[in-house]
């Protein structure tokens, strides 16, 4: 079964700036980072509902979720659209202001 998961443009930017930190910490933990991250994002495609309640409409519906990333203190912010694949809007650390990436939209 192939899973479709979609990416905003800017999570390209979330993922080299913490890839590039972790890496100048110690070589291959960048890598052990992006591996994480996608284990994260599998999860998210594969139970959309898993994650934490981010964000929801005004008739209280959740139309976002984040979810924690095995290992580093970083999330995925996504979305599942109408055909129930994910897109991912951005890839937070857990200390950033809850509301980032909110402003990102599919």
């Amino acid at each position: 079964m192939s899973l479709r998961i979609e990416y905003h443009e800017l999570v390209d930017t979330d993922l080299e700036q913490a890839w590039t930190w972790y890496e100048d910490q110690e070589r291959g933990l960048g890598d052990r980072f992006l591996d994480a991250i996608h284990s994260t994002v599998l999860r998210a495609s594969r139970w959309p509902n898993s994650g934490t309640p981010a964000l929801r409409d005004d008739g209280d519906e959740i139309v976002e979720r984040k979810l924690p990333a095995n290992g580093f203190p970083y999330a995925v912010r996504y979305r599942s659209l109408d055909d129930d694949r994910p897109i991912v809007l951005a890839v937070l650390h857990q200390h950033r202001h809850p509301d980032f990436g909110t402003d990102r939209r599919p």
